[in-house]
């Protein structure tokens, strides 16, 4: 399971655009993006 490496939050959703892949942190104290690196698994959505 994901979890945010800002917040520790385990609320997530996976985001992709032309220009970003990653997982958005859905903590309303949070919000912050986790950019998917190469080396990252893929994320599963918590949705």
């Amino acid at each position: 399971m994901w979890k945010c490496k800002y917040c520790g939050s385990s609320k997530g959703m996976y985001y992709k655009d032309g220009q970003l892949e990653g997982m958005l942190c859905l903590d309303p104290e949070c919000g912050r993006f986790n950019e998917r690196e190469e080396n990252d698994e893929i994320y599963d959505s918590d949705l």
